[in-house]
């Protein structure tokens, strides 16, 4: 089973928002927070697997950076990491596995990157970036 497979028996509403390609990531964050917000932080209105995957990288690539979210922000990421079974089901999250689309190569996700620009896999070979723009991160 691939991390795109991975979810809760409910879907959660939060991830059609951070799977819309057609917007830059950090704005579908924030629609995804706006909704969460508006819905009393039901969740329902959060995200689980490749979709919880994407927004935990691109948090934390943005704490390496030193940027530091908004406090509705990191309380909906904290809230999908609960609802996600926390630590545990974020560590089995991890070794599931998912294919690299740049090289067709089968990896854990804690050894894999993500495109924040298509959502696509990407691993460390890569060569150069995977949209214009767009962030990798892992």
């Amino acid at each position: 089973m691939t991390a795109d497979r991975i979810s809760n028996p409910t879907p959660k509403r939060g991830n059609p928002l951070l799977h819309d390609l057609a917007r830059p990531f950090p704005e579908r964050v924030a629609e995804a927070v706006r909704a969460w917000d508006a819905h009393d932080h039901g969740p329902a209105h959060l995200v689980d697997g490749k979709a919880f995957f994407a927004l935990y990288c691109w948090r934390l690539a943005a704490t390496r950076r030193g940027e530091e979210p908004d406090e509705a922000t990191a309380a909906y990421v904290r809230q999908s990491h609960n609802a996600l079974g926390g630590q545990p089901g974020w560590s089995a999250m991890l070794r599931q596995r998912a294919t690299c689309s740049c090289h067709g190569t089968t990896w854990r996700l804690e050894n894999i990157s993500l495109c924040l620009g298509c959502l696509r896999y990407v691993c460390y070979e890569l060569d150069g970036p995977c949209c214009a723009g767009a962030e990798i991160v892992g």
